[in-house]
């Protein structure tokens, strides 16, 4: 089954996503409800009632809990009614649940300045206008309108910045009301309680009393539900996810519980009455009459609207995550998918929602408390229909990985189906006390025509994309089944806080049948290296630089000294073409050759596996490149490099480039990995410093690519660590003439191992996008690479920011965000920063340089720790004009 790697950054730990939950659930309701359920059923009466809701929204939470561990991706709802119900109720789920999301962020705009005015009462200057009874001023509009913004812009500028924010205000929230808890203990008095523990004067209408209550308890427990919206971006193992939802409404019901426990024993019938009759604040008047102190009733009503800021917040971010869910499925416009290029927010959902939180005030209060019974009973449904899927998928989809397991599902699934559906009930049946009014059906009646048009213009645009879905790929070790049981949620915060996550069981293949020669000197054991394998070599090298250094004299002595004739081949040049291979294989046919010898830097390698291999196999060599033919032949290869950064001589690579549409790609065999490579670093020793600084940062890149690539493994991860420990050591020592023959050595073997760990991971983009770089312009691979580099690491460290951070690390830094920073300096030092543009490459280049590139390197760019697409790339060689 496809999968796709996440493109959001795991920022929230396990308190955050406990903070955002519990945020959204405590809210303001505390604040100004609390005498209307303590009249309602009695202050016991009222807790018992609560109980009661929060078993039925405990057993709706128990399907979330099963289903977000086992189906972890942005969207929550809309993910598992899909799996379950298809795009149509998915659709309807997460569209019904949006609009939940948006009423509250819209409401709670309103909702702060309405409570400033407790505070100052005379907060209100510059009547405005007068929307359903409810008049607006130009302060109350004026600070619901900024605040508005300021949430907006928090949520914008990332995913962490609000959870902090969460966890400030509702840290001040659980304050406040243990303030409250603790003072009524101390002032309170048990003979308040007593006439008033229950509502009713039988056992009946106390039941019925108790049961008014219930009803319209699950409301305030709205909010769990934001987990599973964000689920892509919890750094927590999947298995603690549920039963840190599950903490989250217990908690939520024991702070309502003791809340209201709390009034009750401080406050007498006669007090409850006089306060709501008055401000209509019990809760600040219970604080003020605790304390002794009317001071402190403001207090407790700061802390209110630290509760109307947590749910706010709560809200806008599982809002707009359901957004990019719909839109990553086609159901949505496909802007509202779009991530924030730094922050890795839904940019777009969020500049929507909250522009409408800034434009809802105008409407005012009363007309906003009609789109919040809408949006409630939008998210009744979707907890109804997410319960459905629960039962669903267990039959349906037994083999799913559950990490997060219920118990007794037919007994679970059933009744969050039943409590749910009750509660959705409860809004449609007229005289049930919670039905929904004309002005509230007409409200989700449009929301509902909303969604259609979407739907339909949607699925016309779109068409057979429409509903289609990928899931996101999670880490196998983490899917492992467990049943569980409530009582292991308690330790969950505290367990997964600093947890370490077990690494997924070792399992790979380690292929690389290369025999190196390493070690000064061994060179001149190139005939008796040679001897095994033919009888008359044909000795490939470049058109000059192997005569000039005498290196060729040397080689052709040695290979003579052991009996094997030799003809020689000097036409390879910087980037070598398909053509040249093709010259080079029929001059060594002609001549008879059974071994090829190669001298020179990867250029001269490559040109010479090709030659290698079209000595024994017919065609054109683009269909092997392509993989349209295939073969296992090729004549013996030995491979004497002369600059250390290819590598080419410890893999089965050769790349060339075909002059007749500048493709750069490589050609790839086991047959073409050499039989012996001849490794001296004494042959190094003659490179002119520039071409020295251009090898060298392209065997850093072979292994800074080998290591992020998505098919790393320990070999190549242990082999690329060692190696990039010897570049950042000893490069710019060698590029000054410093270090002598020890720092030579470790440059040559770094880049002899970044040359065998490419041959197992493979390279990433920063090779992909420098290939039709320099296919097209003839360019220096190194100075295509130090180009493209730095802004390639900059777009794709987000993709796996420990090992970038491990690679900054070597090189002087901290984080995965030096490290481009630190790859500058290092290409300052040895004078090899330059950009695209000084290559020659311009800004009209950059369409066919991206299409090559999705073309010849799509496996490069499959292998990048974040996978860009072809805008995507442009966008980064434009960056690196």
């Amino acid at each position: 089954m496809e999968k796709k790697k996440s493109e959001f950054d795991k920022v929230f730990s396990a308190w955050d996503i406990l903070v955002i939950a519990f945020g959204a659930m405590i809210g303001w309701g505390w604040v100004v409800s609390t005498g209307d359920w303590i009249g309602r059923g009695g202050v016991l009466g009222a807790v018992i009632g609560f109980a009661i809701g929060g078993i039925m929204v405990f057993f709706v939470g128990l399907t979330y809990a099963e289903l977000t561990a086992a189906m972890p991706q942005c969207g929550g709802e809309h993910v598992f009614s899909y799996k379950a119900m298809g795009p149509v109720g998915s659709f309807i789920c997460t569209w019904a649940i949006i609009l939940g999301y948006v009423s509250v962020v819209c409401f709670e705009a309103c909702a702060l300045p309405t409570i400033i005015t407790y505070i100052y009462p005379g907060f209100l200057k510059g009547y405005l206008y007068t929307v359903a009874g409810f008049d607006i001023y130009a302060s109350w509009l004026a600070v619901a309108m900024i605040v508005a913004f300021f949430i907006t812009f928090i949520n914008i500028k990332g995913a962490k910045t609000a959870a902090t924010l969460q966890t400030v205000l509702t840290v001040i929230i659980g304050g406040v009301g243990i303030l409250l808890i603790v003072a009524s203990v101390v002032s309170g008095d048990a003979s308040n309680l007593t006439p008033q523990l229950f509502a009713g004067d039988s056992a009946s209408t106390t039941m019925k009393a108790i049961m008014s209550v219930a009803v319209m308890t699950p409301f305030f427990f709205i909010g769990f539900d934001v987990i599973p919206q964000a689920a892509e971006e919890i750094n927590v193992p999947l298995k603690k996810i549920g039963m840190i939802m599950i903490l989250s409404i217990v908690l939520a019901v024991a702070f309502y519980a003791l809340i209201i426990l709390g009034v009750g024993y401080v406050m007498s019938p006669s007090d409850i009455s006089s306060s709501q009759a008055g401000s209509g604040l019990v809760t600040a008047d219970a604080m003020a009459k605790a304390f002794h102190s009317s001071i402190m009733s403001k207090v407790l009503i700061v802390g209110g609207m630290c509760g109307i800021v947590t749910s706010w917040n709560s809200f806008l971010i599982g809002g707009s995550r359901a957004m990019y869910s719909m839109a990553e499925s086609y159901m949505i416009p496909r802007t509202f998918r779009k991530l924030h290029k730094t922050h890795k927010t839904p940019v777009n959902a969020l500049y929507l929602i909250g522009g409408l939180s800034i434009l809802a005030p105008l409407f005012g209060r009363k007309m906003l408390v009609w789109i919040v019974d809408a949006g409630n009973f939008g998210c009744c449904l979707a907890y109804c229909m997410v319960s459905l899927s629960f039962i669903i998928l267990r039959k349906k989809a037994p083999e799913m990985a559950r990490p997060y397991k219920v118990k007794h599902y037919k007994i679970v699934g059933v009744l969050a189906v039943l409590m749910s559906g009750f509660m959705v009930a409860m809004y449609i049946i007229p005289g049930s006390g919670s039905n929904l009014v004309p002005q509230e059906w007409a409200m989700a009646g449009g929301w509902a025509v909303l969604g259609i048009i979407f739907f339909i213009v949607c699925k016309l645009k779109y068409k057979e994309k429409f509903g289609s879905h990928i899931d996101v790929a999670v880490d196998e070790e983490e899917t492992v089944e467990e049943d569980h049981t409530f009582e292991e949620a308690l330790g969950a915060v505290n367990a997964t806080e600093n947890v370490v996550e077990v690494q997924p069981a070792i399992n790979f293949n380690y292929f690389l049948p290369v025999n190196i020669a390493f070690g000064s000197g061994k060179v001149l054991e190139t005939g008796e290296l040679t001897k095994p394998y033919g009888k008359k070599a044909l000795i490939v090298t470049g058109r000059s630089s192997a005569k000039k250094s005498g290196l060729y004299d040397k080689v052709a002595n040695s290979l003579s000294k052991a009996g094997i004739d030799h003809v020689l081949f000097d036409k390879v040049a910087q980037n070598p073409l398909t053509t040249t291979a093709m010259e080079g294989a029929d001059f060594a046919k002609a001549n008879g050759c059974d071994v090829v010898v190669a001298i020179g830097g990867g250029s001269i390698m490559d040109c010479a596996k090709a030659i290698a291999f079209l000595s024994i196999n017919d065609g054109d060599i683009n269909d092997y490149i392509y993989n349209r033919l295939q073969s296992d032949k090729a004549l013996p290869l030995i491979l004497i490099p002369t600059t250390c950064g290819t590598g080419s001589e410890g893999n089965g690579f050769a790349v060339l480039t075909n002059p007749e549409n500048g493709d750069k790609k490589s050609l790839r065999c086991n047959a073409i990995v050499a039989k012996v490579s001849i490794v001296d670093p004494e042959c190094m020793m003659t490179m002119p410093k520039h071409v020295l600084a251009s090898v060298g940062f392209d065997a850093l890149c072979h292994c800074m690519e080998a290591y992020t690539s998505k098919i790393a493994q320990p070999f190549t991860d242990a082999l690329s660590l060692y190696a990039m420990e010897l570049i950042a050591g000893n490069l710019v020592k060698v590029y000054k003439g410093e270090g002598g023959k020890e720092a030579w050595e470790k440059i040559t073997l770094a880049s002899t191992i970044g040359g065998m760990v490419i041959n197992t991971a493979g390279v990433t983009l920063a090779h992909g996008m420098e290939h039709p770089a320099s296919g097209l312009k003839d360019i220096v691979h190194g100075q295509g690479l130090a180009a493209l580099t730095p802004v390639i690491v900059e777009a794709s460290h987000k993709g796996n920011h420990f090992k970038f951070a491990k690679i900054a690390r070597i090189f002087g830094g901290v984080t995965a965000e030096d490290l481009a920073g630190k790859l500058r300096s290092l290409l300052k030092d040895i004078d090899l920063a330059c950009t695209l543009s000084d290559l020659g490459l311009s800004e009209e280049d950059i369409p066919w340089m991206a299409e090559n590139c999705m073309k010849v390197s799509a496996a490069s760019i499959q292998n990048n720790p974040v996978v860009f697409t072809q805008e995507e790339i442009a966008e980064i060689y434009r960056k690196a004009m």
